[in-house]
C-alpha cells in the first residue's frame, strides 16, 4: 500500500477542517503518516520523524501555503520526496491544487504516476576566517541585506574572481527560476521559466540609475559586503554576518520535486495567480 505524508500548517484558517477531509478519502487506500505537528492535532495518523518520514513516504501532501511549501522542500529535498501542494494561504503559486479540488488532489496522491518538475535549489556558505561556518538550502532565494538600522551598504558578486556585478544597495538577491516569481520579482527582476538553468541576481533598492538583474549560469558565486549585513534563506532562516565574512552561492545537491497539474502549464499558473 501507497506511504503518504500529511503536512499541515494549522495556523490557516480551516486547516484542520481541510486535512480531515482529505484523510477521509485516502483513508484505506493508502498508509498516512505525519510529522509532530501534525500527530498533535490528528492522532489517528502515524507519526515518523523527519528522516524516516520522508524516506519511507515517495510523496508528501502539504497543507498551506507557499511558505509551507517552501519549508518542507528543505526538510524533504534529501530523499527525493515528491510534494504536492494544496493551497489553503493566499496566493499559492507553488501548489498543485487548491483546497476546493480535494478529490482531484487525492486521485494524484494515490496514482502510481504522479507527473513532477524537478526544480534546482541553491547551497549557501558563510565563510569565516577562511571556514565555512555555516551551510543553508534555498529553493527560492539566499538574500544579503543591510540591518535595519544602518545605511546604504556595497555589495559585489565575484564569479571565478572576476567581478560578475557590484551594486550600493539595500541589498542582494540571488534567485533560483523559481525564485524569480517571489522576491525578485517584487524588487524589479525577470521572471524565468522554473526548466531554466540559471540564477538570477537582483539589487533591493539600488541607489544607481543603471542597476538592473543579471542572468547568468548556476556557477560558484562570491558575495562580499562592506559592512555587518544579515543573510536570509527562503525569508524563513536568518543570521547575521560581519563585514569580515563573505557568502558564497552555488547550486545545491538537493532537488525539489514539485507535483504538477497536467491542466496547467507555467505560463497558465504565471497568468492566473499573477
Amino acid at each position: 500500500m501507497k506511504k503518504i505524508a500529511l503536512i499541515v500548517n494549522f495556523d490557516k484558517i480551516n486547516a484542520l477542517e481541510i486535512a480531515t477531509k482529505l484523510i477521509s478519502m485516502l483513508s484505506g487506500k493508502a498508509e498516512l503518516y505525519t510529522d509532530k505537528t501534525g500527530f498533535e492535532k490528528l492522532p489517528l495518523l502515524t507519526y515518523k520523524p523527519d528522516e524516516e518520514l520522508f524516506s519511507i513516504c515517495s510523496v508528501a501532501a502539504v497543507l498551506g501555503g507557499d511558505g509551507t511549501i517552501i519549508s518542507t522542500a528543505k526538510r524533504c529535498a534529501p530523499f527525493g520526496t515528491i510534494l504536492l501542494g494544496i493551497n489553503i494561504g493566499n496566493l499559492g503559486y507553488l501548489s498543485t491544487f487548491e483546497s476546493n479540488n480535494l478529490k482531484e488532489a487525492a486521485e494524484l496522491l494515490l496514482s502510481d504516476n504522479i507527473h513532477f518538475e524537478n526544480r534546482f535549489m541553491l547551497r549557501a556558505s558563510v565563510v569565516t576566517d577562511g571556514k565555512e561556518a555555516s551551510v543553508y538550502h534555498a529553493l527560492n532565494e539566499i538574500v544579503v541585506s543591510r540591518k535595519s538600522n544602518s545605511r546604504l551598504m556595497d555589495f559585489t558578486a565575484y564569479c571565478n574572481e572576476k567581478t560578475v556585478c557590484a551594486y550600493r544597495a539595500d541589498g542582494m538577491i540571488i534567485a533560483t527560476p523559481t525564485g524569480s516569481t517571489a522576491y525578485s520579482l517584487s524588487a524589479g527582476g525577470p521572471v524565468i521559466s522554473p526548466d531554466a538553468d540559471t540564477m538570477l541576481i537582483t539589487p533591493i533598492c539600488p541607489h544607481m540609475l543603471r542597476a538592473r538583474s543579471i542572468v547568468l549560469p548556476p556557477e560558484k558565486i562570491k558575495i562580499e559586503y562592506n559592512a555587518n549585513a544579515e543573510l536570509a534563506i527562503d525569508g524563513q532562516i536568518f543570521e547575521s554576518l560581519k563585514n569580515a565574512d563573505y557568502i558564497t552561492v552555488e547550486k545545491s545537491e538537493h532537488i525539489t520535486r514539485l507535483a504538477c497539474n497536467k491542466e496547467l502549464n507555467f505560463y497558465d499558473i504565471l497568468q492566473k495567480k499573477l
